[in-house]
């Protein structure tokens, strides 16, 4: 899914104030499980464990999203979870985002989505991109923080000597999600 198949609603963290309706799901996947958590205005988060009961999904949920009134509903998340890693859908639905960034996060992961299925760049390649080219680390960090990782592919960032790197989720599902994607896209 590049970006032209998703609408981004950007919202800065100090908004999120208030209590929020949300719905989540766990799905087992070639990557391990994921977990889908979405808004009435979009998925606001989506994670790869290795093996997440319902209980933990809960807290993990909870403590992400403090104030909101939160339900497992998987039947609900489970469309998406099918047409982010099954091949079968010709023309997918564009699929809607819920993201709270600062301003450099957002600029950070609006650049990540440029990024092609199957390529990689550099954190060096990504602050020049966005006109910080002495912010590496900084956006290193905005990278890390990503909510919505896969969709906004933290994944296809690889350091300045084309090792992996690190990964919330671990190097070999980096790798696994970079070669599944150069295989198939």
């Amino acid at each position: 899914m590049e970006s032209t198949g998703l609408r981004i609603h950007w919202q800065p963290p100090s908004e999120s104030a208030q209590s929020e309706q949300l719905i989540y799901g766990i799905h087992r996947t070639l990557f391990g499980d994921c977990l889908i958590a979405k808004t009435a205005i979009g998925i606001c988060q989506l994670e790869l464990f290795d093996r997440l009961s319902p209980t933990e999904a809960r807290q993990y949920v909870q403590a992400t999203w403090p104030k909101a009134d939160i339900e497992d509903q998987p039947t609900a998340t489970i469309a998406i979870a099918q047409q982010l890693f099954c091949h079968a859908a010709k023309d997918p639905d564009p699929l809607c985002l819920h993201v709270r960034s600062t301003v450099l996060q957002q600029q950070v992961w609006q650049s990540l989505l440029q990024i092609p299925r199957g390529a990689t760049t550099t954190y060096q390649a990504l602050a020049v991109a966005i006109g910080r080219p002495k912010a590496a680390r900084a956006v290193g960090n905005a990278v890390g923080k990503n909510p919505i990782a896969y969709l906004i592919p933290c994944h296809r960032v690889v350091r300045q000597s084309g090792e992996l790197g690190g990964c919330r989720w671990g190097r070999d599902r980096k790798q696994q999600l970079l070669a599944w994607e150069a295989e198939c896209f």
